[in-house]
C-alpha cells in the first residue's frame, strides 16, 4: 500500500514539475516576444534551455524563476510605456518619410496630369507629410532628451 501510494507521489510530482516547465515556457516566450517587438534584451539568465536543466536537476524552485519571470515581463512593460511616446513618433515620422517618397515619384512623373480625378488630394496629402517630416526630427529629439532627463 505504502509503495503504491510513493509511486503515485513520484507521478504526481513528475506531472507537477512538467506542468510547471509549460508553464515557465509560456511566461519565457511572452517575456520574449515582448521583448522582440520592442527591441529590448530578456535577460539571458533565465534561456529556455537553461530553466528546463534547473528544474529538471532541483537547483531552482520552478515558483521562484516564474516569479522572477513575471517580474521581467512586468519590467519589459514598464519600459515600452515609457517609449510609447517616442515610438509613436517615429511610426509616424516613416509614414511621413513614406508620403514624402510618394511626393518625389509624383513630382517625377511626366504622366501625373493625366491619371484619375482623386490625385489632387493624393498629392495634398503628400505635401502634408513633407511639412510633417520637416518638424518631426526636432520633436523626437525633444522628447528623448526629456525622457532622458526624467529617467
Amino acid at each position: 500500500m505504502i509503495e503504491k501510494d510513493s509511486t503515485e507521489v513520484d507521478r504526481l510530482a513528475k506531472l507537477k514539475a512538467s506542468r510547471m516547465k509549460e508553464l515557465v515556457f509560456k511566461k519565457r516566450s511572452e517575456l520574449e516576444e515582448i521583448c522582440r517587438l520592442t527591441n529590448i534584451e530578456p535577460d539571458p539568465s533565465i534561456v529556455a534551455e537553461k530553466a528546463s536543466a534547473l528544474i529538471d536537476s532541483g537547483l531552482v524552485d520552478p515558483f521562484e524563476l516564474l516569479a522572477k519571470i513575471e517580474e521581467q515581463i512586468i519590467k519589459a512593460k514598464d519600459e515600452v510605456l515609457s517609449r510609447k511616446e517616442v515610438t509613436d513618433r517615429i511610426d509616424k515620422w516613416f509614414a511621413a518619410c513614406e508620403e514624402e517618397n510618394w511626393l518625389d515619384k509624383y513630382n517625377q512623373d511626366d504622366n501625373r496630369y493625366n491619371v484619375g480625378q482623386c490625385n489632387h488630394i493624393n498629392l495634398k496629402r503628400a505635401e502634408r507629410a513633407r511639412i510633417t517630416i520637416g518638424k518631426i526630427p526636432g520633436i523626437c529629439g525633444c522628447q528623448c532628451h526629456a525622457t532622458e532627463r526624467g529617467r
